[in-house]
């Protein structure tokens, strides 16, 4: 039997919200060190473990249009059943708030710089307008297809034209981008506008709007898509102004310690740091990226308050090319100076025998002894009265007797909440902090 079939209907619309949402970034946790000494590497090598929490919620967008296919603003018509589409993730869970436009200001001001995407701090041409002040609405590019956006000001510095924030800006803006204030009236579901979470689609509802207006949503949505993590370490101390990925990977001696760490982990060590790291300073950045690409941004307008960043500092170097040169009743202990920037002085431990006991050293120095460069040298006898602890401590040496000794170099200025005092000197080296939500307190 032969089948026949009708011509193709009208066609329906399905469009699911686009994933256009950065994951938050992972809550940084306890930061370990540790120094480890091979034959390879007899200075010692810093590890430096990280531990965090995984996010469980995307990036809130401060003030974003309805907009129709085009990417102009899907305006208002006044009319039950009209229907607006938004441009974000589905909102299977999570919080948002709808408001309308009702009225912009006369007054403007413009970016005096460009911003990127995830900023919270600009700064605008002064005078500012009078009306752009805390707590705030305000407009950038608008009318301009694709860039315009709406955020709340977080403070306002009328001095500098600096403006902060309560939310990150979605779009990047060039220098020059109007800025103004505006009023936002606050929508009530069921009673103005229902809104399909899964597809983003908003219906007006009788009387909820007024024809010509924007409709603004501010959201925040779950995190359901998490793809994996990124590990960055830069040398010294915040070097990147604004932590997004994209400055962090065009910051000078960037390199990349994992770019594809599992989406299940929560702790990673940097085993990538050689001896010539010893002693100095690094800043770790940790993005999250869901399946889309998106990488987690700044979570803070305060660079040290944002959880994806962190400041430590690697274990000194092991001091090198130790030698003696005896006299009578004196032990005069020479070694390599290190160059480790971090690096204050040292500490001369020292055991009776020939085989050196770290359970029965002792501190020989009464203080730390200088740092240096070239070769430096500690005087083990009563002639030395300026950094020797008394004889009546640590006796001094006497003829026909043997010992052994051992020099480590100290960080005096470490800001690890915990960390090893070498009394007696260890196998290795262990410090550690906690990072708490951002740093702000570790390196130097």
């Amino acid at each position: 039997m032969a089948t026949i079939e009708s011509q193709l209907s009208q066609q329906v619309v399905g469009s699911l919200a686009a994933d256009i949402l950065a994951p938050l970034p992972a809550l940084l946790g306890l930061i370990r060190a540790t120094s480890i000494v091979d034959g390879p590497t007899p200075k010692g090598k810093t590890r430096i473990t990280l531990n965090w929490a995984a996010p469980t919620k995307n990036e809130i967008i401060g003030g974003e249009l309805f907009k129709l296919a085009d990417d102009t603003p899907s305006l208002a018509q006044g009319a039950a059943g009209a229907a607006h589409e938004a441009q974000f993730d589905p909102i299977e869970a999570g919080s948002y708030a709808v408001f309308e436009r009702t009225g912009i200001s006369a007054s403007q001001t413009t970016l005096s710089a460009s911003t990127s995407h995830g900023q919270r701090k600009v700064n605008v041409q002064t005078p500012v307008p009078a009306d752009i002040v805390a707590d705030a609405w305000v407009v950038i590019d608008p009318g301009i297809t694709g860039k315009e956006e709406y955020l709340q000001a977080k403070s306002v510095n009328t001095g500098t034209g600096e403006v902060v924030f309560k939310d990150g800006l979605f779009f990047d803006h060039a220098s020059g981008a109007a800025v103004k204030q505006v009023t936002l009236a606050t929508k009530t579901e069921a009673t103005h506008y229902t809104l399909d979470k899964p597809t983003g689609v908003l219906t007006e509802q009788a009387g909820g709007f007024t024809a010509g207006n924007r409709i603004v949503v501010k959201y925040q949505t779950t995190l359901q898509d998490l793809g994996h993590y990124e590990l960055y370490r830069v040398p010294g101390n915040a070097t990147v102004a604004v932590p997004t990925k994209a400055n962090v990977l065009a910051a000078a001696g960037v390199q990349t310690v994992d770019a594809a760490i599992l989406s299940s982990a929560t702790s990673k060590q940097d085993a990538l740091l050689a001896d010539a790291d010893d002693g100095k300073d690094f800043t770790y950045y940790l993005f999250a990226v869901d399946t889309a690409g998106n990488a987690s941004n700044l979570s803070s307008d305060v660079m040290t308050a944002n959880n994806h960043l962190v400041f430590v500092e690697t274990v000194p170097t092991v001091p090198q090319a130790l030698a003696t040169q005896v006299s009578s009743n004196k032990v005069l202990v020479t070694w390599q100076a290190v160059a480790d920037p971090n690096a204050n002085g040292y500490n001369i431990f020292r055991s009776d025998g020939s085989s050196f006991d770290p359970n029965a050293a002792v501190k020989v120095n009464s203080s730390l002894v200088a740092k240096g460069s070239g070769t430096a040298s500690f005087d083990d006898s009563a002639d030395n009265s300026a950094n020797r602890r008394p004889a009546g401590e640590v006796p001094c040496p006497v003829d026909g007797q043997t010992y052994s000794y051992k020099v480590e170099t100290e960080d005096t200025t470490t800001f690890w909440t915990d960390g090893t005092s070498n009394l007696p000197p260890p196998a290795d080296v262990d410090a550690s902090k906690n990072a708490g939500a951002g740093d702000g307190t570790g390196g130097r």
